[in-house]
């Protein structure tokens, strides 16, 4: 940055900030590009980029954007809108150039929205008073459990600090929460009581703030491919095997047919439960361990972890009835 930017930008208040972003939302759905914007405001494009970007983090044209694809998201799921209009109305040249923009900010093209009604990013207009508001909105789930990043220490620190790269790709949400890839909706399914059954057990070890992940064969259902099943094989942490004794009222105990894998089996609403645990060494018990090859699945509200499916076309056997299914199904992605 040159001397004079730098003194340009020490002589404007961060109000003028605040004027921008305003002009922006009034203009949101007209031409709206630094140059004009520099224009109602008497700056350099330059001192302009540099200011927008030292208080806010993020290029001005990256906020435009941000803001049409949270509007154009919300849009969706409220009207019946026409995609390729939709397109045209945020200032996108092309249905093709909407639908990849709108992906990669939301984690699923917009043919999803009223299919199976995901959970949509939004990111709200910037406020500013001595910090920075708005931005990416905590979603909540159908419990209204929160699943979206806390503060980090940075931003407690720098009142003006507001999307760091982590967030800003993350879609505002955490590492152990990366964006859903996977979205089911109960109505499409064929195996209803089976979805039933696994998302009641979700809820109830959520609403213990039990940890856990969807494992075995259930992982293969739980992608969207179905069958019936024999059972749901859910793995825990190899420490809380008491909590889940008295989870399930099961008063035996785990039997161990490896070192380092225990399991029992319940009864759950009349289907079978395979409690597993794993330990991937003597002092690993962490949540990193719990989770490690597993990816959240968003169930008509509910978020379960599973585990992945590339996981187990790495590691499964080829002549089992259902790895040609889960290799077919890996191709189609």
């Amino acid at each position: 940055m040159s001397k004079e930017s730098n003194k340009n930008i020490n002589t404007i208040s961060i109000d003028t900030v605040q004027k921008i972003i305003d002009y922006i939302e009034d203009n949101i759905l007209k031409i709206v590009t630094p140059s004009n914007i520099a224009g109602q405001f008497f700056l350099s494009v330059s001192t302009l980029n540099s200011l927008f970007k030292i208080v806010c983090n993020m290029t001005i044209m990256e906020y435009v954007r941000n803001r049409r694809l949270s509007l154009a998201g919300k849009e969706l799921m409220i009207s019946n809108i026409p995609i390729i209009d939709l397109a045209y109305k945020y200032g996108y040249e092309t249905p093709e150039a909407f639908t990849k923009a709108f992906t990669r900010f939301h984690g699923f093209p917009p043919s999803f929205v009223r299919r199976t009604y995901p959970e949509i990013k939004v990111f709200n207009p910037l406020l500013i008073k001595f910090e920075i508001h708005g931005g990416w909105e905590e979603a909540l789930n159908s419990d209204n459990a929160l699943l979206t990043k806390q503060n980090s220490p940075e931003q407690e620190k720098n009142p003006l600090y507001c999307y760091d790269e982590i967030t800003k790709y993350k879609g505002g949400i955490s590492m152990e929460n990366p964006r859903y890839e996977y979205h089911i909706c109960l109505k499409d399914m064929q195996q209803k009581r089976d979805w039933e059954i696994l998302l009641s057990i979700a809820r109830k070890l959520n609403h213990e703030k039990i940890k856990f992940k969807v494992d075995g064969k259930t992982m293969i259902f739980a992608h969207g491919l179905e069958f019936k099943l024999e059972k749901i094989c859910l793995t825990f942490k190899w420490n809380e095997e008491d909590i889940i004794k008295n989870f399930f009222n099961y008063d035996g105990n785990a039997k161990s047919t490896f070192t380092g894998f225990k399991f029992f089996d319940v009864t759950f609403e009349g289907m079978k439960i395979r409690c597993m645990f794993y330990k991937g060494s003597p002092d690993d018990d962490t949540d990193e361990c719990l989770y490690r090859n597993a990816e959240p699945v968003y169930v008509d509200g509910q978020i379960i972890y599973v585990q992945k499916l590339e996981f187990y076309y790495e590691n499964g056997d080829p002549n089992n009835e259902y790895y040609k299914l889960v290799e077919e199904w890996l191709k189609q992605k």
